[in-house]
């Protein structure tokens, strides 16, 4: 755990938003104990992380939604536009979320990296936090489920098409490409652009276009597509 509160402590800051004052500061000191994170609380209506606060570490943003219902959740989302999708500096995470399988499902499209719903146990939140920030989402086994049964109808009704045509139908640039296997083998932006030899601003570029022409909405779903295209 002392090497994990030392990547956390060198790599990460947090920033807590939501509508109870009470509960964002349990949290902050929950993260900055169990973690060693250094984190903030935000002022009510300043739910966005400032810029100066991410620098040059990745940032844990974590959303109390105590009170929230569904539409707030979503109104929240639309203020990043299409930024949780192509900037993996900002890790968005949702807790004491409501169940609602078509909800979670569009959180996750959105790009959101995380959820727990409400009154989550301790040792589950340990779990969580460590998860999302080495990488993986975390989202309900039984959305993960429905997301992997239509992935295979999709695969079958497409069972018939021939690569190569979807390749040309794409029209992805060499550039593109490079990028997609970069998103394929798991690089984040910074890996990208060290690698390719361009700028982060570049490279998010290059991700969001990628995105609207393979008809994709988050890295995940390029990276699967990368595997079964560009293999």
């Amino acid at each position: 755990m002392a090497s994990f509160a030392n990547f956390v402590a060198r790599d990460w800051v947090a920033y807590v938003v939501g509508q109870q004052n009470i509960q964002k500061g349990l949290l902050a000191s929950f993260l900055e104990r169990e973690f060693g994170f250094y984190c903030q609380v935000a002022e009510n209506g300043q739910d966005e992380p400032p810029s100066e606060l991410v620098g040059n570490r990745r940032i844990l943003l974590l959303r109390d939604c105590s009170g929230d219902d569904a539409v707030s959740v979503i109104a929240y989302l639309d203020r990043f536009g299409n930024r949780l999708l192509v900037d993996d500096k900002i890790y968005l995470v949702l807790i004491n979320l409501d169940p609602d399988l078509d909800v979670e499902a569009t959180l996750l499209r959105r790009g959101v990296r995380g959820i727990v719903n409400a009154n989550a146990a301790p040792n589950l939140l340990i779990r969580f936090v460590q998860a999302v920030v080495t990488g993986e989402l975390w989202f309900p086994r039984q959305l993960v489920s429905r997301c992997i049964l239509e992935g295979r109808g999709q695969i079958g009704d497409d069972a018939e098409d021939n690569d190569s045509s979807v390749l040309l139908s794409v029209s992805l640039s060499e550039r593109e490409r490079e990028v997609l296997v970069e998103i394929g083998i798991g690089s984040t932006n910074d890996q990208i652009a060290d690698h390719l030899c361009i700028s982060q601003h570049t490279v998010k570029s290059h991700i969001y276009r990628i995105f609207r022409k393979i008809n994709v909405p988050n890295r995940l779903q390029a990276a699967l597509w990368a595997s079964k295209y560009l293999a």
